[in-house]
């Protein structure tokens, strides 16, 4: 049953991600709190606590720094609430071995990077000042939620 859920939830997280690089309130907040709910009912409601705040944690830095966005922070926790740290833990793990491997795998973003590291370099070079690109032009520009959907799917349905 709740496998079922969080896959629902999570399966339409990643393609909201995909579609429109965006995961919308109206669709965390609900799955947030029927975790929590869910977890109390079950008298574990400090496990969905915990769960909530490690994925708060190991979230914080990326979304500081623009590297990750709040609504995949905001997923994560909805998934800490129905589970637990450990399993925010091992999703997170998981859903970064998919990027990995979703890079590894793709010549375009090879091509991006190269093109990243070039204006880098240029604007260090020209100017001693470091050019990022856009957050649409970067290579590591990745829909997340797509990803923790991935990695549920292997470690937690076919695992």
């Amino acid at each position: 049953m709740i496998e079922a859920v969080i896959s629902l939830f999570l399966g339409l997280a990643a393609w909201s991600d995909w579609q429109t690089r965006r995961i919308p309130n109206l669709l965390v907040f609900p799955f947030l709190l029927g975790g929590l709910l869910y977890q109390i009912i079950q008298g574990q409601g400090m496990t969905a606590l915990g769960g909530m705040f490690a994925a708060f944690l190991i979230t914080l830095l990326p979304v500081i720094c623009k590297g990750m966005g709040m609504g995949d922070q905001k997923l994560l926790m909805a998934f800490g609430a129905w589970t637990s740290y450990v399993c925010v833990y091992q999703l997170v793990l998981g859903s970064l071995v998919s990027c990995l491997v979703l890079f590894m795998l793709s010549p375009r973003t090879w091509r991006k990077l190269l093109k990243n590291m070039r204006l880098v370099v240029a604007g260090w070079y020209g100017h001693r000042e470091v050019w990022l690109p856009a957050p649409s032009e970067s290579a590591l520009a990745l829909p997340y939620g797509l990803h923790l959907f991935l990695a549920y799917l292997v470690l937690y349905l076919m695992g």
